[in-house]
């Protein structure tokens, strides 16, 4: 069982960062192999909207994004992190997300709507971690998540909704936080074991 976490923060070992850390944590100590991919150390090309089909490839650049395409093909479970910036996900959360639109052919059918058909065979368990200093209400960066999680053939297990982050002590110091992360990280262990099972 291999579960993989992107952090989208550009700032290592604050809230976003730890959280998704201990996440991974609960789910090592419940089976999985765990690895971490910081965003904001790849060098990932914005999309350019090119419409056209890059098959056998997922797009015509070769940049670092190829690791996370080979994670969304090979992994059980993905866990997205992301501060909430202007209300949405950060600007590395939404660069990966942006170059994940080629995971999904898009053709019309005979009425000219159109069908969205994942590339991807795989289908993954996730789970997301929001971090917010002042915005309470994470719906709009709740929602570029939901759109990749169903392009990259991903089943949502649960959420870590986190306000006001910056105040106090901050994640590392705040045994709720962390304990929550914890549950979240393990219960995506937990589901990827049950559905393996079925």
């Amino acid at each position: 069982m291999r579960i993989v976490g992107f952090v989208g923060s550009p700032r290592k070992k604050m809230n976003t960062d730890t959280l998704v850390s201990e996440a991974l944590r609960g789910a090592a100590e419940h089976g999985a192999n765990t690895e971490i991919i910081y965003l904001n150390a790849l060098n990932i090309r914005p999309c350019q909207a090119c419409r056209k089909h890059p098959a056998p490839n997922h797009c015509f650049f070769f940049d670092d994004m190829q690791r996370i395409y080979e994670a969304l093909e090979n992994v059980d479970g993905i866990i997205v992190g992301s501060p909430i910036f202007y209300g949405t996900v950060s600007a590395q959360t939404k660069l990966m997300i942006d170059r994940a639109n080629c995971l999904t052919w898009i053709e019309h059918d005979s009425d000219g709507k159109p069908v969205f058909t994942p590339r991807l065979e795989k289908v993954k368990k996730g789970a997301v971690i929001l971090v917010s200093d002042i915005i309470e209400d994470p719906s709009a960066a709740r929602l570029p998540i939901r759109l990749f999680f169903h392009d990259a053939r991903v089943e949502p297990v649960g959420e870590l909704f986190v306000p006001h982050a910056d105040a106090g002590k901050g994640a590392r110091n705040n045994e709720e936080w962390l304990s929550r992360a914890y549950d979240l990280g393990a219960s995506l262990a937990e589901a990827i074991q049950s559905a393996n099972h079925k």
